[in-house]
């Protein structure tokens, strides 16, 4: 079975379930938790994905790692996954769940790349922005690139509004050039 196909049916399970249980807010946390540790702990993902530990030794170091701060119905879900061996696609699964919890609250990703950082004020001025021109809520990724010199990119569905220095002076260099 396709990958990404795997991992997006066990999101929408949980996905299905935390919203049949009302949970989930609940559950949207738990994942972000679950994908947080995952993204920032390399020794865990190398232990996932070694065929050589036994499905029940992952089940306990899930077990250990997320029991205490995770709601019952992740719990399951984890010990589920460790039985199907399906550990490995921990993180894909968070990732689908976020695209899906995405799309059912309304929620787009927009990217903000500046060349300093911007003032809360600032960001949350271009957010509203894009709230009012996409009709939704956003979700803003900030992030730096020094290439830029001044000014911002922002992507958002396969959009790109560009209004850097570099592409300004860019176009200025081709204006000149022809």
């Amino acid at each position: 079975m396709d990958e990404k196909k795997l991992q997006k049916r066990y999101a929408q399970s949980l996905f299905d379930l935390s919203k049949q249980q009302d949970i989930l807010n609940t559950i949207f946390n738990d994942v972000t938790y679950i994908y947080n540790i995952c993204k920032e702990n390399r020794e865990l993902e190398i232990v996932l994905k070694n065929p050589i530990i036994k499905p029940l030794k992952k089940k306990e170091i899930l077990l250990a790692l997320f029991e205490k701060d995770c709601n019952v119905l992740t719990i399951k879900f984890l010990v589920l996954i460790a039985t199907k061996r399906r550990e490995i696609y921990l993180k894909g699964i968070c990732e689908e769940f976020f695209e899906i919890y995405n799309v059912y609250n309304n929620i787009k990703i927009a990217k903000l790349i500046v060349a300093n950082d911007i003032s809360k004020d600032l960001a949350n001025a271009i957010s509203q922005k894009l709230e009012q021109e996409y009709n939704c809520k956003i979700q803003l990724e900030i992030k730096q690139n020094k290439n830029l010199i001044g000014g911002f990119v922002v992507e958002i569905e396969g959009k790109q509004y560009d209004a850097s220095f570099i592409r300004k002076l860019n176009d200025l260099k081709k204006k000149i050039t022809s």
